[in-house]
């Protein structure tokens, strides 16, 4: 007697266990209201929120530096926001140290701008961040301009030209990447008659 061999069926796939909680920019600044963050400096990147260190003198000075500059450099019509909210995409907040958007003041009153001329972040431990996941989030939300004061290497890193990745990858980076020293100048591309030298940036 020959035995007859029975095929089983491919199991299903097994259900997926505990995954992690993605926030969306709404539950993110609920958080905030409800004082959960209390003194705490946070950004929310993919869902994800991250707490920030507290900066330190250089990074201050170089802030403050950076948005003396911007006020004067840019025409009526730009505002310049200091570590205020920017909406790139549903899950993401990464607040950047400074923001030139289009309008004025009252033109947010009532809302948060997605997008901005130009952005400035001033890094010292927060480079690397800086110039990967923030430059891909700035690019991908049509940012033309996005600098990056790198206190520690006292230089300028300049990102411009933002263009999609090849299809399917769902992701645009900056084609153009400048690296300028304290003697260099360069002006934003909203403000070309504007140009200020690094070393006046840095602290």
């Amino acid at each position: 007697m020959t035995a007859t061999a029975t095929l089983t069926p491919p199991s299903a796939p097994p259900t997926p266990g505990p995954q992690p909680h993605r926030w969306t920019i709404a539950e993110y600044r609920q958080l905030g209201k409800l004082g959960l963050f209390h003194d705490t400096k946070t950004m929310l990147i993919d869902g994800e929120i991250l707490t920030m260190v507290l900066p330190a003198p250089p990074h201050d000075t170089s802030l403050s530096l950076a948005m003396e500059y911007l006020r004067t450099a840019f025409p009526v019509g730009h505002y310049v926001r200091n570590q205020m909210a920017l909406d790139i995409g549903t899950r993401n907040d990464p607040g950047p140290d400074l923001a030139v958007v289009q309008g004025s003041i009252r033109d947010y009153a009532t809302r948060t701008p997605t997008s901005a001329v130009l952005v400035v972040e001033v890094a010292d431990s927060s480079l690397f961040l800086d110039t990967t996941k923030k430059a891909e989030l700035y690019a991908t939300a049509g940012v033309p301009d996005y600098w990056v004061i790198d206190l520690d290497g006292r230089r300028l890193l300049v990102y411009r030209d933002p263009a999609p990745f090849p299809a399917g990858l769902g992701a645009t980076a900056y084609r153009t990447h400048q690296t300028l020293g304290p003697a260099d100048s360069i002006a934003p591309l909203a403000a070309p008659g504007a140009a200020v030298r690094v070393a006046d940036l840095l602290p």
